[in-house]
């Protein structure tokens, strides 16, 4: 499949060079008229259905008359409503999940049914040990995810490449970067999935606030790569305000709002670093190696959160920050992408984000995905590893044609202020997304070594580090033994 959808690209490119080439031997009227024409065309990029339809083109139609059952998390979020809709909906989401799930069916016979089960690492670990096969695909959290691959019970997905474009849009690259252990991939995310986006955390501002306080324009800061630590700062420190009555507390205003979770080790992962690293498919753990850096970062977190009142940060209260950001209390506000739903009825008009670069010399946005999100799996009893693989990336494709346009359809007409600007930043934001094995395995218990010097305004990490640095390299070698037994 994959050899011919490149002979496909080759052929089509060799098209468009014998066409341009002949263009360019055109009378010079012609090229005059047809200046604004061919440009248009040329600047006019393929939309998702397009790609999508472009590479279902190359899978050949079958019936396999068959179902594909995908184990879930019983109501967590959008576990459920990610995989399976019983009929059409006038709730986008739905609908379109029923209408990728009924074009799988038409195109190759299959049909997608799903198990919710509490505790999906247990389901499928029992599953396979008594080899009944009882699912096809499963939709495990991270931590569960990382539990079920250590232990041998997940397919290697670069086994099945020849099969599946996994390095094309449909698939999250970053996964396929960051989690490569000893050379195999046992887990992926992609458009299949919709958790994992509504987990990743991002900055929305107040568009009024910028405009009331004349600054400068984020979403082009973005784009010139300026969008850095040290321009946040600038901003978040010119609109701190006192209601009047001497002290500072949840009633004023603030230059920038988050909660005491994910939004502290949030500076960490998208400041590229992480806790362990994997070179030539072993891990290692790297956060000591960055330690000059870390402090620098704790530095900026401490003057950011502590010694002034620029930030208002709540203690497991997440409604209290939200509430704060919809009444024009917060310049900018820290949360996971799903949280915009909770923003419909805010009045001013606000905008999306990806968190700031390190410095301009960072080459890339990084964006963190909290843990709680779905990954996807193959069992590694799978009776029939290549049909297996060819209807999850025909799934991949369909979503990617259906889900993912309206995933972004019903995440920004929950803002009052529809911008395609926010849909190109949510574009950057998914498609950065950075994942570390010293997060996923939560019991090598690293990245919170920076979140509680983060929320105690500490910039002590080499004792903390110290405290923790032994315990760690032990929890991963023993992951690691398991590994090397697969």
């Amino acid at each position: 499949m994959k050899k011919a959808i490149c002979i496909f690209l080759t052929l089509l490119f060799a098209v468009m060079c014998f066409s341009a080439c002949a263009e360019s031997n055109a009378p010079d009227d012609s090229v005059k008229t047809d200046a604004v024409e061919s440009t248009a065309a040329e600047t006019a990029e393929p939309t998702k259905a397009e790609i999508a339809d472009e590479f279902l083109s190359q899978i050949p139609d079958a019936n396999l008359k068959r179902t594909f059952n995908v184990l879930v998390m019983a109501g967590v979020g959008n576990s459920e409503k990610e995989i399976f809709a019983e009929d059409a909906s006038s709730e986008p989401i739905e609908n379109a999940v029923f209408l990728r799930n009924a074009a799988l069916s038409d195109k190759l016979g299959v049909t997608i049914t799903m198990t919710p089960q509490a505790s999906v690492a247990t389901a499928a670990q029992n599953d396979i040990k008594a080899n009944a096969k009882s699912y096809d695909l499963i939709m495990a959290n991270g931590p569960d995810t990382g539990s079920l691959a250590q232990n041998g019970y997940l397919y290697n997905f670069l086994d099945l490449k020849e099969y599946m474009n996994l390095d094309q849009e449909w698939w999250d690259p970053g996964t396929l970067r960051d989690c490569a252990i000893n050379g195999k991939v046992y887990f992926m995310n992609g458009d299949i999935n919709i958790l994992d986006n509504d987990v990743t955390w991002i900055m929305l501002f107040n568009k009024k606030m910028i405009a009331d306080n004349d600054l400068e324009e984020p979403y082009e800061l973005v784009r010139q790569k300026k969008w850095t630590l040290d321009k946040f700062y600038e901003l978040v420190t010119t609109v701190s305000k006192d209601n009047g009555d001497g002290k500072y507390d949840e009633n004023d205003t603030y230059g920038f709002l988050t909660t005491n979770g994910g939004g502290m080790t949030n500076f960490m992962y998208t400041s590229d670093i992480k806790t362990v690293e994997i070179t030539d498919g072993t891990p290692r753990i790297v956060m000591g190696d960055y330690q000059e850096k870390i402090i620098s970062v704790l530095s900026y977190c401490k003057k950011l959160l502590h010694d002034g009142n620029y930030s208002w940060v709540s203690m497991n209260k997440p409604e209290q920050t939200r509430d704060m950001f919809m009444n024009n209390q917060g310049l900018f506000y820290s949360e996971v992408l799903s949280y915009i739903v909770n923003l419909s009825d805010m009045d001013s008009p606000y905008g999306v984000l990806p968190t700031p670069l390190y410095d301009e010399n960072q080459k890339e946005y990084r964006t963190h995905v909290d843990g709680v999100g779905s990954m996807i799996s193959i069992p590694s009893n799978v009776t029939d590893p290549e049909e297996t693989a060819t209807i999850i990336e025909t799934f991949a494709l369909y979503s990617y044609k259906y889900l993912t346009p309206a995933y972004y359809d019903v995440t920004l007409k929950r803002k009052k202020s529809r911008d395609s600007e926010s849909s190109e930043m949510i574009d950057i934001i998914l498609q950065t997304r950075t994942y570390d094995i010293g997060y996923i395995y939560s019991s090598i218990g690293l990245s919170e070594v920076f979140r509680n010097l983060v929320l105690n305004g500490s910039t002590d990490f080499a004792s903390a580090y110290k405290k923790k640095s032994k315990s760690a390299e032990k929890q991963l070698s023993n992951i690691m033994k398991k590994y090397d037994k697969i």
